[in-house]
């Protein structure tokens, strides 16, 4: 009986050490991104490098591509759980998108023109620096046969964002999220907010568990107040 017991239980506890296995993965891609995107801001005092930049020969500098001198091994910039083709663009400009997390946005261009200087954010280990991405999916925590396979983002901009009605920013782990915050540190948080009709601040409110997108959910010099979920 307890023999028949144990094969009944052990596809449930095979899928979970699966999921716990793509976490660490995905975690361990967004680590080392995230220490290579660390090393890059101490050699350009303390700022990050933009998010995709038109060269003059007509072709694109994204982040991967500045970044990849920084970062140990070109499987870094790839999630297993999520990975871009060669056939991966974006879905506006048309530029190869080869890395499946995206940097968030608000670090280039936001709250100040070009880069945010890294040493000017007050709560850096509650701000995320990198998220998962890759090609979009359907719904949030589904991939579904519709779904395009050709289109991702390399930018961060929100859960609650939709192209098209698909997501940028799926979880492949069962409504979990694999994030880097930049101080370095990473963490794989429940996600509070894929649905934008919940009240929920876009540009500064909470991912899940103590991360935001930025600045710990509160605005430059005003961390005295409750933060904006």
């Amino acid at each position: 009986m307890l023999g028949v017991v144990a094969l009944i239980g052990l596809p449930p506890l095979l899928e979970w050490r699966q999921m716990g296995e793509r976490r660490a993965l995905s975690l361990s891609g967004l680590r080392r991104i995230g220490t290579g995107a660390l090393l890059y801001a101490q050699d350009w005092d303390g700022r990050l490098m933009p998010v995709a930049e038109r060269l003059p020969t007509g072709g694109w500098q994204t982040w991967p591509d500045t970044l990849r001198p920084y970062v140990s091994g070109d499987t870094a910039f790839e999630n297993p759980s999520n990975p871009t083709t060669v056939a991966t663009r974006h879905p506006i400009e048309g530029y190869p998108v080869r890395s499946s997390y995206a940097l968030n946005k608000r670090f280039w261009n936001t709250f100040t023109p070009g880069p945010f200087p890294l040493d000017n954010l007050e709560l850096s280990e509650q701000t995320a620096l990198f998220v998962e991405a890759g090609p979009f999916w359907g719904r949030p925590t589904r991939k579904l046969r519709s779904d395009t396979a050709v289109s991702a983002l390399l930018d961060y901009g929100d859960t609650t964002d939709r192209w098209h009605d698909l997501c940028p920013y799926p979880s492949t782990h069962d409504g979990r999220f694999a994030v880097v915050a930049a101080d370095g540190h990473g963490v794989v948080v429940s996600v509070e907010h894929y649905d934008k009709r919940l009240r929920h601040d876009s540009l500064y409110g909470r991912i899940g568990s103590n991360l935001y997108n930025w600045n710990g959910g509160h605005p430059n010099g005003e961390t005295d107040r409750p933060p904006r979920e």
